[in-house]
């Protein structure tokens, strides 16, 4: 599977897509029934993230942040699920089978106001070696912090751990809790769990805004 690794490379680095990786699919089945790998591909064999991150002027930026967050990030997820469908087709090409896990659809909700994609993208991106979970349940990145959007394939294909450019994740700096402090809804608990309706009430902005309104019911 070599051809292979080094045809996906390509499309990444022809993509700008500038962190990804391979891990065992395996690695994955100790997530929830119904949220692993092999969930969604039954002779699934590797579990692919990539990452692009967010400018980090959005972040910084003295008005209307939060607005240009959702807007930069639908550029960019369609833009990964693109390139996850070229990785795909790359795949496919060598006779064996690939399903993209995108990064904010399908979903479903889980109780109230929280949501589950298919496989967890910050679970595969740890896998992959791109990063690790922060305390504020997002991936951290060594290099971009928390500001990667992620999107995954889950394929047939035995291809060989790897990790681009390889780097040593270590995590968010030790006793940090900048986010918990920061977070204009105060929705992120000291463990990473994310409330999401609190999120979503702040986020006006957010295209998960209107399902929690109609799936919630009133107090």
């Amino acid at each position: 599977m070599k051809g292979m690794m080094k045809d996906l490379e390509e499309v990444f680095r022809q993509n700008q897509i500038p962190v990804f990786g391979t891990a065992a699919a395996s690695a994955l089945e100790t997530e929830a029934f119904g949220y692993r790998p092999s969930d969604v591909l039954e002779n699934v064999r590797t579990v692919l993230c990539i990452g692009v991150p967010v400018p980090r002027g959005i972040f910084l930026a003295r008005a209307e942040s939060e607005a240009l967050y959702w807007r930069a990030a639908n550029v960019y997820y369609r833009a990964i699920d693109a390139v996850l469908m070229k990785a795909a087709a790359v795949v496919e090409d060598s006779g064996e089978t690939a399903v993209a896990v995108f990064g904010c659809f399908p979903y479903t909700l889980v109780g109230r106001g929280n949501f589950r994609g298919l496989v967890s993208l910050v679970a595969m991106g740890e896998a992959a070696g791109i990063g690790k979970r922060g305390r504020n349940g997002l991936l951290f990145s060594s290099r971009y912090g928390p500001r990667l959007l992620v999107g995954g394939l889950v394929t047939s294909a035995e291809l060989s751990p790897e990790t681009w450019p390889q780097r040593e994740e270590a995590g968010c700096p030790t006793d940090c809790r900048v986010c918990q402090q920061e977070c204009p809804a105060g929705a992120i608990d000291s463990e990473g769990r994310v409330d999401g309706p609190s999120c979503a009430k702040r986020s006006t902005g957010s295209p998960i805004f209107s399902t929690f309104m109609k799936t919630l019911k009133p107090p």
